[in-house]
């Protein structure tokens, strides 16, 4: 078995049932890059005492008509107790990676009861920053706006990322309580989108590997100019506005940081002064090292799995336990 047993009583464990909608659109103004961005896999819990209605006409599915099949979305109705939710975000240096990496993960958070909406985003170098972190917005908007539906709880929404998309998931957390004109550096909304004004508040973000301080590049290294545009001479602003550790305030979301000891890709002390900035004000964060472990191994490291459901378990789930 890949994962503990989920928080949930003998009882409830027995009877929820995740239904799974594969590829579905979250966003209509996300491109179809290569067939996959703009596409997500809901994963829904389905508790004994739920009603799902659904029209398996609608249903998004995998099929040899891929325009059919990327353009309509499930016609669900779930009746029952509201559930937390969370975005699930892949990783890949934001050049490559699939949702389906963290399609283990999105599964055993939905048996623990949350519904999980695990999706691809925009790619570079063909879309550049802040494409990904838009992305990872218009899902939460999408979670907000069919909350009824899927009877969401709009207040306990979290996010979950690994590496790129730790970093993701973390720079979204921290933005969300900036002044407008500091988000607007992260974002190609306009700063009076009526978007801005349906974004949930994050109730949790947990981030494996993620790279916190793109600021630390050295200034004139072309590392990163296939997400960044260019060097940190050239864009010294993008690479702030990129920057999680730069964006440290008193009112980002509880924060689970967790990083590989061995880490070659994203060195630890990346996580390290990312927590030691939102510490400094008063922010709930952890940070749990894996002993002896690199970046890859590290997401499937029976620890990195443990702190992730206790955190969420913790935040989101509470007295549903």
């Amino acid at each position: 078995m890949l994962f503990p047993p989920a928080l949930l009583s003998a009882e409830e464990a027995a009877s929820v049932k995740v239904k799974t909608f594969w590829d579905i659109r979250y966003s209509s103004s996300v491109e179809l890059q290569d067939g996959k961005s703009g596409l997500a896999d809901l994963y829904v819990p389905v508790f004994a005492d739920d009603t799902l209605r659904e029209n398996e006409d609608d249903i998004a599915r995998n099929s040899d008509d891929a325009s059919k099949a990327h353009s309509q979305n499930s016609s669900i109705k779930l009746t029952g107790r509201p559930r937390p939710a969370v975005v699930v975000v892949h990783g890949g240096g934001w050049l490559v990676g699939d949702k389906w990496s963290l399609g283990s993960y999105s599964k055993y958070l939905a048996e623990m009861g949350l519904c999980v909406l695990n999706i691809n985003y925009r790619l570079a170098p063909y879309s550049k920053f802040p494409a990904q972190v838009d992305d990872v917005r218009e899902a939460l908007l999408f979670l907000t706006d069919h909350a009824d539906e899927l009877s969401i709880d709009r207040q306990r929404i979290g996010m979950f990322g690994y590496s790129a998309g730790g970093h993701l998931s973390a720079l979204v957390g921290v933005m969300a309580d900036e002044p407008g004109e500091v988000q607007i550096t992260s974002s190609d909304w306009p700063i009076d989108d009526p978007r801005w004004k349906r974004l949930p508040k994050i109730a949790a973000v947990c981030a494996g590997g993620p790279p916190c301080d793109l600021r630390e590049v050295p200034i004139d290294s072309e590392a990163l100019s296939f997400f960044l545009h260019g060097s940190r001479r050239q864009f010294p602003e993008l690479y702030t506005a990129a920057s999680p550790t730069a964006h440290a305030s008193a009112g980002d979301p509880p924060t689970q940081l967790i990083h590989g000891e061995k880490d070659l890709i994203v060195p630890i002390e990346s996580s390290r002064q990312f927590a030691a900035a939102l510490r400094s004000v008063g922010v709930s964060v952890a940070l749990t090292v894996i002993e002896n472990q690199g970046h890859l191994v590290t997401l499937m490291h029976p620890n990195t799995q443990n702190q992730v459901r206790d955190f969420f378990a913790e935040q989101l789930l509470g007295n549903d336990q």
